[in-house]
């Protein structure tokens, strides 16, 4: 057990080769105390609402297929899938869940119910329903692949970039849904931990914008960085 360390774990959210690689990496470390960028309500809402909008899902994309779109190519748009990956349990929770089960502790989720819920809210009006699901059936192409995104993540985690390049790129992350009163809350979560258990090691997994070096100080790794928290990528 690597005890007295504090290891911040970035991943791409929906990275659909993620599970595998942050498996191996919490096996490697080993946590005795385990936290996860999610809400409490946003498990629950998931549990609950999510089901109830995969179903809707459902009767959309067969109302779509019956006017004429094939059924094997909506099953395969990226828009579709990209849907079901965000209204099913995120992988990064699936895995810590998981792991600390079979290592018989808790997992702890740190994120702000409010925010999230708003976000999971928004899905419900906007996201899943017939227009919506028509405009984006009507675009071409998908995401960009997990692979670019982690090559922008070692860039600007890993590669010490200037300030300002630093800060231009989360310039248009901030926010209460982004870059600010999230990182505040789960910095003040992690360092209270950290205060309880200074000899063991724990490990919190979350995305990876909130690892950069922010010169304004308000992600989750500038609020920590007297507490020297280690940076990993989960790629």
């Amino acid at each position: 057990m690597a005890a007295g360390r504090l290891v911040l774990i970035g991943t791409v959210h929906r990275d659909p080769g993620g599970e595998q690689r942050l498996a191996r990496l919490l096996d490697e470390l080993h946590p005795a105390v385990l936290t996860l960028e999610m809400s409490p309500a946003a498990l629950h809402y998931r549990q609950t609402r999510g089901v109830v909008l995969g179903a809707r899902l459902g009767r959309i994309l067969h109302r779509l297929a019956a006017e004429g779109f094939a059924a094997a190519a909506l099953d395969n748009h990226p828009a579709v899938a990209g849907i079901r990956r965000l209204l099913a349990l995120p992988y990064e929770y699936r895995i810590a869940s998981d792991w600390a089960q079979r290592a018989r502790i808790p997992l702890q989720l740190i994120d702000l119910d409010a925010i999230a819920l708003r976000q999971l809210r928004r899905v419900d009006r906007e996201l899943v329903t017939y227009r919506n699901l028509l405009t984006l059936l009507r675009l071409a192409g998908g995401g960009a692949p997990a692979s670019e995104d982690y090559a922008l993540a070692r860039a600007l985690v890993k590669g010490a970039p200037l300030p300002q390049v630093a800060g231009d790129f989360l310039a248009r992350r901030r926010g209460d849904e982004g870059i600010g009163r999230r990182d505040a809350q789960m910095a003040a979560t992690l360092r209270r931990l950290r205060e309880d258990r200074p000899a063991v090691c724990l490990v919190h997994i979350g995305g990876w914008v909130h690892l950069v070096d922010d010169p304004q100080g308000a992600t989750l790794y500038s609020r920590l960085r007297d507490l020297n928290p280690e940076r990993l990528l989960a790629d």
